[in-house]
């Protein structure tokens, strides 16, 4: 995989970290403990696959490109990564790389899942 540009980067894309705290009712709830934005590059990876209007299957739709910052965007950072957002849509995180080994840019596989509800 190639190295992006860095004037490719021209995406605003807003990552959020969640974890399960214990609530009221004995069980859990996932609550969102860490949101950030950086600049970022999404790119579709395939056609996408619908029956009337819903997704069929798990797969990759999108990559995201972001640069690797120590302490929030490198691979090892984002283990609780679940949910990125870009341009009103929101995508699941499937897998989280470093391109090509060389600590400069991250790349995210992630699945779209629709539009951010304002």
């Amino acid at each position: 995989m190639n190295l992006p540009n860095v004037g490719d980067l021209r995406h605003r894309v807003t990552f959020e970290l969640r974890k399960s705290v214990p609530n009221d009712q004995a069980g859990f709830s996932n609550v969102t403990t860490c949101t950030f934005t950086v600049w970022g590059d999404i790119q579709p990876v395939g056609a996408q696959i619908f029956w009337n209007t819903s997704q069929i299957g798990q797969t990759v739709t999108h990559r995201v490109f972001t640069r690797c910052i120590d302490g929030k965007t490198r691979p090892q950072d984002l283990t609780k990564l679940i949910r990125i957002v870009c341009n009103g849509l929101k995508y699941r995180v499937m897998r989280v790389s470093d391109i090509a080994g060389k600590d400069r840019f991250t790349v995210i596989d992630v699945q779209q899942e629709g539009v951010v509800q304002s």
